[in-house]
C-alpha cells in the first residue's frame, strides 16, 4: 500500500511537471503562502498599455498571451531612424514624460535600466502670435501684453508667470475642491458640466484677450476644472516646461517590455469577436489567414475604442459601456522629421523651440541633440494631411532668422496609419461627463481596458502605464 500511494505521488508530480513544461496553469503562492491559482488572460493590442498589462500581470503569475494586428509593437510609441544619418533617430509619436507627473513610467526607466535625458524642448519658446514672434521675456513685459488688449490684472498676472499658466488665474480658487482625482463629482460642480469653461473665465473677469487665448467655448467647464485638479493634486504645471525622454527613442521602453514577454506577443494577429460569460472569455483572431480561437479567464482590451467598434462582442457590452466605446473621440496629427546640415538658428541667435501656430505646421523643435554629429535634427506636428514638404515651406515662410538648411524632409502622418491612429482622447461633450465617467475605465465582467482613454488624465504614456497596472492589479485580486 506504502509503494502504491509513493507511486501515485510520484505520478501526480511528473503529471504536475509535464502540465507545467506546456504552460498549462498551476497554482502559485503570494508572499502571504495562500495558494492562489493563476490566471490565463489574452490581452488585445501591443502598445504600451498592453506591453506594460502583460508584462506586470506576467510578474505576477499569471499565464498571458498578447495579440496584435500589426507587424510590430509599441503603437504611437514609434521611433524612427529610416533616412536619416550619423545615428540620430526621431520620436515619431509618443514626444515626452514629466517629473512629476509619470510616476509609474520612471520606475520603469530604473528597473530596465534605461537614460533619461532632459528634453530642452519646452526652454527659451519663441511664440508666434498675431503673425509676429515673442520671446518669454517679452511676454512678460508690460507693454507688450497693453497691446495684446490684457486687462490689468492679467498683465500683471503675466508679468510674473509663464504664458501658459495664464489659465490658473481663473480656474485656481476652485481646485481645492477636488480631493478625489477619480471623483469629479460631488465637489459642489455637477452643474458646471453643462456650461462652457469659457463661461467660467468670463464670470472671473477675463478679458478678451485672454479669452481668445484661452478658448474654452466647447469644452465643459466640469471637465476642464477636474483636469487641472487632477495635475494641481499631483504637483504638476498646466503645460510642464521641464520635459524628458529616453536616449536612444521613446520606443526603448516598449521594446523593453516585448523582451521580457517574448514568445507572449504575438504579431499579425488581428482580433475579429469576443464571447464572455460568467466563467471566461473566449477570443477569435486570425494568424497566418487562419481564423483560429483562445480561450482564457479575462481579457484586456488595450486598443482605442474606435478600433473596438469592429470586434463582435457576444453578448453585448451594456448599453453604458457601449456608449463610451461609440463616443469618445481621439486626435490625431502628423509628425515632421527635418534633417539641416547645420543649427543654422543659433547663427541668428534665436531658439530653434518655436510655438509656429500655422495652419500647416503648429510647432517645431531639436531632438537627438546628444548625437555627436554636425547634422541638426528638428521635429514639428501638424494636422494630418500635410505634406512634409508644405510643412517645410510654410516653417521657412515664417522662419524670423536669415536662411533655413534643412535638406531632407519626412514625416509620419498618424491621421492615416492603419494600425495606430488615434493618439489622446479628446475631453468628452459638454453635458455629457456622467456617460462617459468612470465608464470609460469600468471592467464589464471578464472584460477589462486599460490605455490612453481608459484613465482619468488622458496623458499619452502616463496614462497607458498607469492603466495598465490598474488592470493588472484587478485582474490579480478578482
Amino acid at each position: 500500500m506504502a509503494c502504491s500511494k509513493r507511486m501515485t505521488n510520484r505520478r501526480e508530480f511528473l503529471k504536475k511537471t509535464i502540465l507545467a513544461g506546456t504552460g498549462a496553469i498551476l497554482p502559485y503562492r503570494e508572499k502571504t503562502g495562500n495558494p492562489r491559482v493563476a490566471k490565463k488572460v489574452v490581452v488585445v493590442g501591443a502598445g504600451i498599455s498592453g506591453l506594460c498589462c502583460g508584462y506586470e500581470l506576467m510578474k505576477l503569475g499569471h499565464d498571458v498571451v498578447v495579440l496584435e494586428a500589426s507587424a510590430s509593437h509599441g503603437g504611437h510609441v514609434r521611433t524612427g531612424r529610416e533616412g536619416l544619418s550619423d545615428g540620430l533617430y526621431a520620436d515619431l509619436g509618443a514626444e515626452h514624460i514629466t517629473n512629476p507627473g509619470y510616476k509609474r513610467y520612471w520606475e520603469y526607466t530604473e528597473e530596465f535600466n534605461l537614460t533619461v535625458l532632459p528634453y530642452p524642448r519646452r526652454q527659451n519658446m519663441l511664440r508666434r502670435l498675431d503673425g509676429n514672434f515673442y520671446t518669454e521675456e517679452m511676454l512678460h513685459d508690460a507693454s507688450v501684453l497693453k497691446k495684446f488688449g490684457f486687462n490689468n490684472r492679467e498683465i500683471r498676472y503675466l508679468a510674473d508667470h509663464p504664458w501658459w499658466e495664464l489659465k490658473s488665474l481663473f480656474t485656481g480658487p476652485y481646485l481645492d475642491k477636488f480631493t478625489d482625482e477619480y471623483q469629479p463629482f460631488g465637489v459642489g460642480y455637477d452643474t458646471l458640466d453643462t456650461i462652457p469653461m469659457a463661461d467660467i473665465y468670463m464670470k472671473e473677469g477675463a478679458s478678451a484677450a485672454a479669452l481668445r487665448t484661452l478658448g474654452g467655448e466647447y469644452v465643459s467647464a466640469l471637465y476642464e476644472l477636474w483636469q487641472a485638479g487632477i495635475l494641481h493634486l499631483r504637483g504638476v504645471p498646466l503645460w510642464p516646461p521641464h520635459v524628458y525622454r529616453l536616449k536612444g527613442g521613446n520606443q526603448t521602453l516598449t521594446d523593453a517590455f516585448a523582451g521580457e514577454l517574448a514568445h507572449r506577443v504575438r504579431l499579425n494577429c488581428p482580433v475579429s469577436a469576443v464571447s464572455h460569460g460568467q466563467s471566461g472569455v473566449t477570443v477569435t483572431y486570425k494568424e497566418f489567414r487562419e481564423e483560429k480561437g483562445i480561450s482564457a479567464d479575462f481579457m484586456v482590451v488595450c486598443i482605442p475604442p474606435p478600433a473596438c467598434r469592429k470586434l463582435r462582442v457576444d453578448p453585448p457590452l451594456p448599453a453604458e459601456k457601449q456608449f463610451v466605446m461609440d463616443h469618445v473621440a481621439y486626435d490625431s496629427y502628423s509628425r515632421f522629421v527635418f534633417q539641416a546640415h547645420s543649427r543654422f538658428w543659433e547663427e541668428d541667435n534665436l531658439s530653434i523651440n518655436m510655438e509656429l501656430n500655422h495652419p500647416d505646421i503648429g510647432s517645431i523643435w531639436q531632438t537627438a541633440e546628444e548625437v555627436d554629429t554636425d547634422l541638426a535634427l528638428l521635429l514639428g506636428s501638424g494636422p494630418g494631411g500635410i505634406s512634409p514638404q508644405r510643412a517645410l515651406s510654410a516653417f521657412k515662410a515664417i522662419y524670423p532668422g536669415r536662411r533655413v538648411t534643412i535638406d531632407y524632409a519626412m514625416s509620419q502622418d498618424w491621421t492615416k496609419d492603419q494600425a495606430s491612429p488615434t493618439c489622446e482622447r479628446l475631453p468628452f461633450p459638454i453635458g455629457s461627463l456622467n456617460r462617459f465617467w468612470p465608464f470609460v475605465m469600468t471592467p464589464h465582467g471578464r472584460i477589462h481596458f486599460a490605455g490612453a482613454s481608459a484613465d482619468n488624465l488622458n496623458w499619452g504614456m502616463e496614462a497607458a502605464t498607469r492603466s495598465a497596472n490598474r488592470v493588472a492589479q484587478e485582474i490579480d485580486q478578482t
